[in-house]
């Protein structure tokens, strides 16, 4: 599967930035040849963080920096309302720039990327899904990441009131919306940048063999049963979440050997991945609640078995019997036995259940906050009614 990927706001964009690496990782000749990001842009108001990029092309068509009018490069502070504002008069002309990028025609969808606690990001990724569908016939895909924790804390949190807000109108418009979820994979003992960094990587990470696979060329690395464009687009619906889980595999594994003890060994891996692919989900949820879900098993072709991919199918299947599930292999050289997991169309999702309901109390508690805290800045400026005044 070949994609378009926006990245808006500083963490859209650096995700964005991550995509475009790994796309030159595939590229590689000495990995996969092949191409699975067609293009990438980066749009945020503050021109501070597009120049921190690394790897998006540095010119205005892919580096776009809009609002300078209000925000003269410096970002909206958080306030989404402002940067929804700006996205709106601007959007159209984003639009253009994506649909007459080079190889825009090769895409296959398009994937846009936003915090949903910032406030460009969160306030303009709406607008721009929204664009993207009223000029394309292909599907347009979010990828929304959730605040950390102590972003929610307090009476009155821009992080919780942003993500609500804007996820009201993504989870309108997208065909699918992918949620990552800050507060799974923080860790306490790392800087602030390396967290970020980490999280960025692994998210990325998670779509590489799903996209590879359907993309690949050389005989000896398609599956037998080969996950492509066709079949993501008919995995993905609303709310979804998506992870990867991998085990190393000796350098001996699985050559030659069959034994009884060699299948036990297959079979205990392939739990192993994906007991990992299902705990590094990007969203804590309940696989009973998917009405789609995908699966890649990825791993060297002497350990592709149908046992094993029959025994995985089974698990899911049970653990969730009203979801649609796609299975598929991709034989690729290696010392890993991988698994990456989409789960979809969830029916129950707590976290962004709780986003909503403790943002709409942050707005009622809000509006109590303002007002109480002009009674008292009024009470003190009236302290000084009788003195002289120096006009």
């Amino acid at each position: 599967m070949k994609v378009v990927t926006v990245g808006i706001g500083q963490c859209g964009c650096n995700i964005v930035d991550e995509f475009f690496a790994i796309n030159a990782y595939a590229r590689s000749f000495l990995h996969r040849r092949i191409e699975i990001v067609t293009d990438a842009f980066a749009i945020n108001t503050d021109e501070a963080d597009l120049t921190g990029l690394r790897f998006v092309p540095k010119d205005k068509h892919h580096r776009i920096i809009i609002g300078t009018m209000k925000t003269f490069g410096h970002g909206v502070g958080k306030i989404n309302a402002d940067a929804a504002m700006v996205m709106k008069g601007s959007y159209a002309a984003i639009t253009d720039t994506i649909l007459k990028s080079r190889k825009f025609h090769e895409a296959d969808a398009i994937v846009v990327i936003a915090s949903g606690g910032g406030g460009t990001g969160s306030g303009s990724i709406g607008w721009m899904v929204k664009g993207l569908k009223e000029r394309t016939e292909k599907p347009v895909y979010a990828i929304v990441v959730l605040p950390f924790g102590f972003e929610e804390k307090g009476e009155s949190s821009y992080a919780v009131t942003n993500t609500a807000t804007s996820l009201k109108m993504v989870t309108r418009y997208g065909d699918a919306v992918f949620l990552l979820d800050n507060e799974r994979f923080g860790r306490m003992d790392v800087s602030l940048a390396q967290n970020f960094s980490e999280i960025n990587q692994e998210m990325v990470k998670n779509f590489y063999d799903l996209f590879c696979a359907g993309e690949e060329k050389r005989q000896k690395y398609i599956g037998s049963k080969v996950i492509d464009a066709g079949d993501i687009r008919q995995s993905l619906a609303s709310i979804s979440a998506v992870g990867r889980g991998g085990i190393s595999l000796s350098t001996i594994y699985g050559w030659k050997n069959e034994s009884f003890r060699q299948g036990v060994k297959e079979s205990v891996t392939a739990a192993g991945a994906l007991a990992q692919a299902e705990n590094n989900l990007s969203l804590r949820i309940e696989l009973k609640d998917a009405r789609r879900i995908l699966v890649l098993v990825t791993a060297p072709k002497n350990v592709l078995t149908l046992g094993l991919l029959e025994e995985i199918f089974s698990y899911l299947q049970d653990k969730s019997p009203e979801a649609v599930v796609r299975i598929g292999d991709y034989p690729h050289v290696g010392n890993e036995f991988s698994i990456s997991l989409i789960v979809s169309e969830l029916t129950k999702v707590p976290r962004l259940e709780n986003i909503y309901l403790l943002a709409e109390e942050h707005f009622k508690r809000g509006g109590e906050i303002r007002k109480e805290t002009g009674q008292k800045v009024r009470k003190i400026y009236e302290l000084s009614r009788n003195l002289p005044a120096l006009e």
